[in-house]
């Protein structure tokens, strides 16, 4: 029984504490009242005290003193100890941080309070390893300490500090090993707000009560890409400027404090970011979104116009004085551009075909083909930048030409192939150098489009007619005259629409009117030589050859037309007729001939019984007559033969008597009748008959026929023509063709008729 109750006072009197771990001790009864407010005691004073006993045996005053034991703090290599004072003096109002007093990191809470330590938050943190905290004192939340990853910027933003000066956004840069020593950091100025610099990839053991860390992703600018950036703070932009200078020092914006150090402007940057990654402070500069690179094509010029920079003052300049490519890297080096002099506005340089890396708040770019010139043209420049030139062209020419690259008309054309000109500095007139063309026709139109507003020409001819003309002009424009041609009349539309489109139309308005409708048929070629001969004038003198004028079509009024028409027509069907008539002629001289054959044995025979009538009339004459003189009988070619004979009878009876005569004008009459009854060459009784009627006697045994049928076939009044030919017969007035048309019957028919009319004579 004694035993154990002197284990129990010996426990009273001594404590032994682990090698991991610390007791607190507890005073009653006897000490010091605590001060202040505290819950932890000092020495002297009845409490907790702030004092801890670490490992070994200690005494303690029985009953007077009462240890607890309680385990080391142990904080992992990835962790951080947060430490709130649970007892202090208060803070001092409008801060957040307890300040800062030496305590061995809080393992010394007799120190912390004897010096000053304040309630609340503590600055420092406790670092890795087993740490002897009293509990009573301090209250320590272990967290995991603040992590970057590679693809990640860290931003800091100071909730303890000073104020940030007035116009400030960030807070100024001070010396506190990234945000690791909160002491220094105030103690250096720290100011709360955003800071500044960022933290390191990787553990940073910074107090998150004293600082808010902001995680985002790295700036990742793609390839073929840039950004543009914005800067949140700095120094203001002088007036007149729109982007801040390129500054030094900073790496691509990743070092901000350098940045506001050598000057750095708030607002737009000039110098841009090319592709890449850049942990760059996202609440200190804005990062656009990527933007592609500036690409100009191989048939493309770019056209440059600069935002930034010096004004251009003189009011008769449209464009920058030039800065060499070379300087500014084709305007990817603005810094460089400016301190060159460069001014703002439309530049004379072009950019070639390429990418670019051009900062858009610094300069625009306009893509433009680039100047083509087709074979059988030239190209025409009228430079509105440059020196001054001199004058190069003759009294003729109306404005200035001058060398190549000075301001006027070039001189020199520029032949077919591509140019890269800049066409917001200069204008370009395309002229064809090959023969051109021109129609004055609706609805008509060569492909080089010169005379799409060319119409047909109206004419007022002297007989108040009008007529529409369509005129056809093939020019010629010389290489070496074409800035002539622009000089004096801007383009060769121009010289269309101002020069020759007038005279064309008023030269051929004052032909018509000299002339009448029809004769714009009839002197055709002399209106064309003329219009040719006063063009070439006309275009001479603007150094333009004419090649020719030609009238392509002549479109007289439909009335006249008619009128012409229609006396054309009856010409030809004069023509038509004639050629007709002759055809029937040929025709009836074929039938004759036909006819004359078919009868050539009657005619023998006709002939052969002629001569024996003939010598026994001539024997019954001279037997009457004695030495009375024959009588040489006439007959006229006509149908009155038999009268013409009686007449030539009767004037022989006369001569040989009064008895005889009666005799003989009987014998004669019926021996007349029997030849006519015989047939053709019976009725020719004598020389003169056989040549007047000859082979015509079918064609007379033909109408006696159709008398004979009660068919009247020559109407009651004729008048024929005589003349040589035996005019007399039926063909002379009617012909074979008559014949046919009046008895309906064809000519073999009649002629078979005919012959069957002489064979029943001949019976009878």
């Amino acid at each position: 029984m004694t035993i154990p109750i002197g284990l129990f006072i010996l426990t009273k009197f001594w404590v032994n504490v682990g090698a991991d771990e610390i007791a607190t001790i507890e005073v009653r009864y006897l000490g010091k009242e605590m001060k202040d407010g505290r819950t932890v005691a000092l020495s002297g004073e009845v409490g907790i005290q702030a004092k801890i006993l670490g490992s070994g045996l200690h005494f303690l005053i029985p009953f007077l003193q009462v240890a607890k034991k309680s385990k080391y703090l142990v904080i992992a290599d990835d962790e951080m100890g947060l430490v709130t004072a649970i007892t202090g003096i208060p803070i001092p109002q409008g801060e957040f941080m307890a300040a800062h007093v030496e305590c061995s990191i809080f393992q010394d809470g007799e120190a912390f309070l004897r010096n000053g330590g304040q309630k609340g938050p503590q600055i420092v943190v406790i670092p890795p390893g087993e740490t002897r905290i009293n509990p009573h004192l301090f209250e320590v939340r272990v967290v995991k300490a603040p992590f970057v990853q590679q693809n990640q910027v860290a931003t800091v933003e100071a909730i303890a500090g000073a104020s940030i000066e007035p116009g400030k956004i960030m807070a100024k840069s001070v010396e506190c090993d990234l945000f690791k020593d909160g002491v220094k950091f105030l103690k250096n100025g720290g100011q709360q707000g955003p800071q500044v610099e960022i933290l390191t990839p990787g553990i940073n053991r910074i107090n998150t009560y004293m600082f808010r860390i902001n995680y985002s992703p790295v700036t990742v600018v793609p390839g073929g890409s840039i950004c543009m950036v914005t800067a949140m703070d700095g120094a203001q932009i002088p007036d007149g400027r729109l982007l801040g200078d390129k500054i030094e020092g900073h790496s691509n914006y990743e070092i901000g404090e350098a940045f506001l150090k050598n000057g750095g402007k708030k607002g737009r940057q000039i110098q841009h970011l090319m592709s890449g990654t850049y942990r760059i402070n996202k609440m200190l500069f804005l990062i656009s979104d990527p933007q592609p690179m500036t690409d100009i094509a191989s048939d493309e010029v770019g056209i440059v116009t600069i935002l930034e920079g010096k004004p251009i003052v003189d009011p008769s300049k449209i464009a920058a004085e030039e800065v060499g490519l070379d300087v500014h890297q084709n305007f990817q080096d603005a810094d460089a551009f400016l301190k060159a002099g460069g001014q703002k506005g439309l530049q004379i340089p072009v950019l070639r075909a390429g990418s670019y890396a051009l900062n858009p708040w610094f300069a625009s770019v306009k893509h433009q083909k680039m100047v083509e010139v087709e074979i059988g043209e030239c190209a025409v420049v009228t430079g509105f930048v440059g020196d001054e030139g001199e004058d190069t062209s003759e009294s003729t020419v109306n404005a200035k030409i001058v060398e190549n690259g000075k301001k006027g008309i070039w001189k020199d054309p520029l032949g077919p192939g591509r140019h890269a000109l800049n066409l917001e500095i200069c204008k370009v007139d395309i002229v064809p150098t090959t023969q051109i063309l021109l129609s004055w026709a609706n609805d008509e139109s060569s492909a080089h489009k010169f005379d799409a507003n060319l119409k047909t020409i109206t004419l007022r001819t002297a007989d108040a007619f009008n007529v529409n003309m369509d005129v056809r002009v093939i020019i010629h424009i010389a290489m070496a005259d074409a800035p002539k041609v622009v000089a004096n009349l801007g383009s060769v539309t121009n010289m269309i629409s101002q020069v020759l489109e007038p005279a064309i139309s008023s030269h051929f308005r004052n032909a018509a009117q000299a002339v009448q409708a029809l004769e714009l048929y009839t002197q055709r070629a002399e209106l064309q030589q003329k219009a040719k001969l006063h063009i070439q004038e006309v275009l001479k003198v603007h150094h333009i050859e004419s090649k020719d004028t030609m009238i392509a079509d002549v479109v007289l009024p439909e009335e006249l037309t008619k009128t012409v028409t229609d006396r054309q027509i009856a010409k030809q069907e004069k023509e038509t007729y004639k050629t007709q008539r002759e055809a029937q002629d040929e025709r009836k001289t074929l039938a004759n001939s036909t006819a004359q054959a078919d009868m050539q044995p009657e005619v023998v025979k006709s002939e052969r019984g002629v001569e024996i009538s003939k010598n026994f009339a001539d024997s019954k004459i001279k037997e009457a007559t004695g030495l009375a003189e024959s009588t040489k009988i006439k007959v006229n070619v006509d149908a009155t033969n038999i009268e013409t004979m009686a007449n030539a009878e009767a004037k022989a009876t006369k001569v040989k008597a009064g008895a005889e005569a009666e005799k003989i004008d009987v014998i004669g009459t019926k021996e007349a009748e029997i030849i006519l009854k015989k047939g053709k060459a019976q009725a020719e009784t004598n020389k003169l008959n056989i040549e007047s009627m000859g082979a015509d006697y079918a064609k007379l045994k033909m109408i006696e026929e159709i008398v004979k049928g009660n068919l009247k076939l020559i109407p009651d009044n004729i008048i024929v023509g005589g003349g040589e030919g035996g005019g007399s017969t039926v063909e002379s007035f009617l012909g074979i063709a008559m014949l046919e048309k009046l008895t309906g019957k064809p000519f073999t028919e009649l002629k078979q008729l005919a012959a069957k009319a002489t064979t029943e004579e001949e019976k009878k």
